[in-house]
C-alpha cells in the first residue's frame, strides 16, 4: 500500500492534490498573514520620476549595453600589447624630439 492510501501506486486522473492544511488555526498576528503594502520612500519615487521620462528606457538599455561589454584588451591582448608599445614608442620619441628642437632655439 502506498501513503495515499492507493494499493495500485497509480494516482487516478479525477483525483485533486490539495495542500495539507494543519488542523489548528495559525498563531500569527494578522498583520503577519496580511501585511500593509511597503512605503514607496524617496529613492522609489526619484526612480519612478526618472523612468516615466521620454528616452529613459533607450538610456537604460544601452548603459546595460556598456556594462555587458567586452573591452578589446580582454578579446585581444596581445594585438592590444603591440599598439601600446608601438603608441609609447612614438609619444617619447615626439617628446624628445620636441625638447631637442627647444635646446637647438638656444
Amino acid at each position: 500500500m502506498t501513503t495515499d492510501g492507493n494499493r495500485t501506486g497509480v494516482r487516478q486522473p479525477e483525483e485533486q492534490v490539495h495542500p495539507r492544511t494543519p488542523d489548528r488555526p495559525t498563531a500569527l498576528p494578522s498583520w503577519m498573514l496580511d501585511p500593509p503594502p511597503p512605503r514607496r520612500t524617496l529613492g522609489v519615487r526619484l526612480a519612478e520620476a526618472v523612468a516615466a521620462l521620454p528616452g529613459a528606457g533607450w538610456v537604460r538599455r544601452r548603459w546595460w549595453a556598456w556594462q555587458r561589454r567586452q573591452r578589446l584588451s580582454q578579446r585581444y591582448p596581445n594585438t592590444v600589447k603591440i599598439l601600446a608599445v608601438i603608441v609609447s614608442f612614438v609619444v617619447i620619441l615626439i617628446l624628445v624630439l620636441s625638447a631637442h628642437a627647444l635646446y637647438g632655439l638656444a
